[in-house]
């Protein structure tokens, strides 16, 4: 029997039955082929051999199917990435473990085996690093979104290809891996009308917007509402362009401007709107939390522009540029006036040596604030006595995925007509009049009567100065939390670092009183005040909300990232958890997550969104 089965190759098990069971005919059939030796005697030994045997050549018939489902798979995974257009790898612990014909091509090798065992951060310029393995590791624990991941690729002559990559969980061989992949650039196949106005509207030399083009983009975009924050125009501008000319030629000082044009498409935001502004101009429409987010964008891009070194036939030179700065009055947004604003603003910090970012004169002027307190202070306090506020709240999304119902809570101003007016353009009227504590009271009751009727953990909610020194606070906090019967570790109150500061010693006390009962507390915007250390060693927090104008342009500027990096080891020694504030693309959530920051808010996470508080409790 057993010979038949084998030369038929049959999967069948033998079992050997004999009227007693000996060792040595035990070994002997064994040997011979069988399973295994029972006497029908032995009935239990008998069963359990039985349905051993039995559960063996189910769980074999298994692994058999599995191992040819696994062959099959391979065999069609290697078939679509063959035949894929897209350059597709597989990176396990950041080495290539596979790649199609399409990935070797795009940069410039001739064989896949090549590639095989390399570090994938080999193919990716320096400044991508960081982005790029906090998108990995995030990739791998499946915490990364969609978006796709904008890096600098390096060929093998060692050329910078501007890809966007996609990354997703996947399996090789069995083990798992992140598969990134990076679509062809196509061209457009639409009809011809479409590409010839496409190509109209972009300046052959750069490929960015045209003068006329911008101008369009940047009137339809001031005509759409604001969703939050401020938003300004950079004009920029190289310095003593005349020299770069009479040194390399008029042909060759073009390259120049490209130059900064590839610097400046990978520097701007998805929401920025962008072009070539004439000659050697270049205008940004900015929108941004504050006017250190523009700023501090504008400052790193004058960085990069004076950290290359242009390659110009047989010459090499380098140069600076000067950023202009305008903030646009949302109440009247007048696209001629901002660009005027910005113009002058460039030409001043050109007249000081340029290499610079010069800010308006006219938005560092005070002689419009008093007739612009005379409108808002009646209405600013007709909205609090109609009780036309509203809450906006922005979710603050855990890294690590552990936390949900978390909030920042902003504010809105609803004007008689039913619109929505930011804190921007009321603020600072209310901050001078002596009204800001009158809304963060509020703010505050509406908070607490959120938190009692919808499904909130934390909500956080920001104190102004006039607050924090008020000492009837937290006896009043408590009285609102009892009557809505919520506890108080669902409110983490927030103080910016810059009151902090200035009130070191009311901010301490405040904080310990509030954590001494279960309150969370927090400082916000931290990193841009002139002693951040001083406040982190003094100030009891269980949060450090680490400032927007520091994610500027920060996935690509590695002193950015050390900086943040020394300010989130710091805060873990003391045990606070991080929040980035105002992080609105993929690749600086990215660099966040390799640095180890806990949680983020901004646009890249959910922009704002405003929900009813009626009556809270009064002040």
């Amino acid at each position: 029997m057993i010979d038949a089965r084998d030369r038929g190759q049959s999967k069948l098990t033998v079992i050997s039955c004999r009227e007693s069971i000996d060792p040595d005919q035990l070994s002997a059939d064994i040997i011979a082929g069988a399973a295994d030796l029972v006497a029908p005697s032995q009935r239990q030994r008998l069963f359990r051999v039985f349905q051993r045997e039995l559960r063996a050549a189910r769980l074999g018939r298994a692994l058999r199917e599995a191992v040819g489902t696994a062959a099959s798979y391979r065999e069609q995974l290697k078939t679509f990435m063959a035949g894929s257009a897209d350059a597709i790898a597989h990176v396990q612990e950041g080495v290539v473990l596979d790649a199609n014909p399409a990935w070797t091509q795009l940069f410039g090798r001739d064989d896949m085996t090549t590639l095989l065992g390399t570090p994938i951060m080999d193919l990716f310029a320096t400044e991508s690093h960081a982005s790029l393995k906090g998108a990995l590791v995030a990739c791998t624990q499946g915490r990364w979104p969609t978006d796709p991941l904008r890096c600098t690729g390096v060929d093998i002559n060692n050329s910078q290809l501007s890809l966007e990559l996609n990354l997703e969980q996947a399996q090789f061989e069995g083990e798992p891996c992140v598969r990134i992949s990076i679509a062809p650039t196509t061209r457009d196949d639409g009809p011809l009308l479409k590409e010839l106005r496409e190509a109209v509207n972009r300046d052959p030399a750069t490929g960015l917007f045209t003068r006329k083009y911008l101008i369009e983009r940047l009137e339809d975009a001031l005509a759409q509402p604001l969703k939050g924050g401020l938003r300004g125009l950079a004009i920029i501008r190289p310095d003593a362009f005349g020299n770069v000319v009479e040194t390399v030629g008029s042909r060759a000082s073009e390259l120049v401007i490209q130059g900064m044009a590839d610097i400046l498409k990978d520097h701007v935001q998805p929401s920025d709107v962008y072009g070539r502004f004439g000659g050697t101009l270049f205008a940004v429409l900015l929108p941004r939390g504050n006017t250190r987010d523009m700023q501090a964008w504008s400052e790193s891009f004058c960085r990069k522009v004076g950290a290359k070194l242009f390659e110009l036939s047989d010459k090499s030179l380098s140069v600076t540029c000067t950023v202009g700065l305008a903030t646009i009055d949302e109440s009247e947004p007048s696209l001629d006036l901002v660009i005027s604003q910005a113009m002058e603003a460039c030409q001043d910090g050109r007249s000081r040596g340029g290499d610079q970012v010069a800010v308006s004169s006219a938005n560092q002027a005070t002689t419009e604030i008093e007739d612009n307190d005379r409108l808002w202070v009646p209405r600013i306090k007709q909205a609090l006595i109609d009780q036309r506020f509203r809450l906006a709240p922005q979710p603050i999304a855990s890294l690590a995925g552990s936390a949900e119902g978390i909030y920042d809570v902003l504010v809105r101003m609803i004007d008689e007509q039913g619109d929505d007016i930011l804190p921007g353009q009321f603020m600072p009227a209310a901050e001078r009049n002596q009204l800001v504590k009158n809304i963060d009271r509020w703010v505050l009751g509406a908070t607490v009567g959120w938190c009692r009727d919808q499904s909130v953990n934390r909500a956080f909610v920001r104190l102004s100065q006039p607050t924090v020194t008020d000492d009837t606070l937290v006896r009043w906090l408590l009285e609102q939390i009892e009557g809505a019967g919520i506890g108080p570790d669902r409110l983490v109150l927030q103080v910016p670092e810059i009151v902090a500061d200035r009130h070191l010693k009311a901010t301490r006390d405040m904080a310990e009183e509030l954590r001494s009962l279960g309150f969370g507390f927090a400082i916000e915007h931290f990193g841009v005040g002139s002693r951040p250390m001083q406040v982190l060693n003094h100030v009891p927090m269980e949060f450090l909300k680490i400032d927007g104008s520091l994610m500027q342009g920060m996935a690509r500027e590695p002193h950015l990232q050390a900086k943040l990096g020394g300010l989130v080891s710091d805060a873990r020694e003391k045990g606070i958890a991080t929040i980035a504030e105002r992080v609105e693309d993929a690749n600086t959530m990215a660099v966040l997550w390799q640095l180890g920051v806990e949680y983020i808010q901004g646009y890249q996470v959910q922009e704002p969104e405003v929900v009813l508080a009626e009556d809270p409790p009064a002040p």
